[in-house]
């Protein structure tokens, strides 16, 4: 299993079965960690602050550095080291899922391959689908912008579960009140449980639980979830968009 970095935090709370991995790994000047993936699954890293080399130890791949919101994915079983590199501290975000991937084609390489730049707009901003190249994977990562005075649909997810992590900006979050089962009920979005979250906080939300994201400032977070990504039912919505997957938000450029 991986080593774990001197300084790391496990952002997952409060979740029975833990449906994926998600921590917190701080590098110090020059610090250096050697990682091995699970044998049957991915692990994708996102630098949140500063600069990382990465070395892969197995396979063929070339050293590579990556800066803040850009990263790669590890496949099952590689050995591989990164570096913090520059003047400013490193933070980097680890996803991943002890299940193991599914059986498709997701275990197939062998080499580190960059986090995908799939761009979804959004009424409020945008988000980036990072492990969209990553067919099969047990786990969903992506990146979520908010412009400042914005905010999320009121919603709720029948089966998503998802914890975020906040890297900067400030934004005010709704969470923890059940759905109602009436689909046709009239949510009292006053009634929920809200929290200030500032860069380095995080948050999850389980399966039918009501939440929703105001930004104070522009606002961006990681985000890792299981994979229904189209499983969203909206209580209320500034762009009275309706339920799943929204086919005119997915232009799929690169950003």
């Amino acid at each position: 299993m991986e080593q774990q970095v001197r300084n790391s935090r496990d952002l997952v709370d409060g979740l029975a079965d833990r449906p994926y991995v998600f921590v917190e790994h701080r590098l110090g000047a020059g610090e250096t960690v050697d990682f091995r993936s699970h044998p049957h699954g991915h692990r994708s890293f996102v630098v949140v602050a500063g600069r990382v080399r990465v070395e892969q130890r197995s396979g063929s791949g070339s050293p590579r550095e990556y800066g803040a919101l850009r990263g790669w994915h590890a496949p099952p079983g590689a050995v591989y080291r990164f570096t913090q590199v520059g003047t400013v501290p490193a933070i980097v975000v680890e996803a991943g899922s002890d299940h193991g991937d599914a059986a498709t084609g997701a275990s197939a390489a062998t080499d580190c391959l960059d986090i995908d730049d799939y761009l979804v707009e959004k009424p409020w901003g945008h988000e980036v689908w990072y492990t969209n190249n990553l067919p099969g994977a047990a786990y969903a990562l992506k990146q979520i912008h908010m412009t400042a005075g914005h905010q999320s649909s009121l919603q709720s997810h029948q089966r998503k579960v998802e914890t975020n992590y906040v890297v900067t900006g400030e934004a005010v979050v709704l969470n923890g009140t059940p759905a109602p089962a009436d689909p046709g009920a009239v949510v009292d979005a006053a009634a929920i449980p809200r929290a200030g979250h500032g860069p380095g906080s995080s948050w999850t939300s389980d399966a039918n639980v009501l939440h929703r994201v105001i930004a104070d400032t522009d606002y961006t977070s990681v985000e890792v979830s299981t994979t229904e990504l189209d499983d969203v039912i909206r209580w209320a919505d500034d762009t009275n968009r309706g339920n799943g997957r929204i086919d005119a938000e997915h232009l799929g450029r690169a950003r």
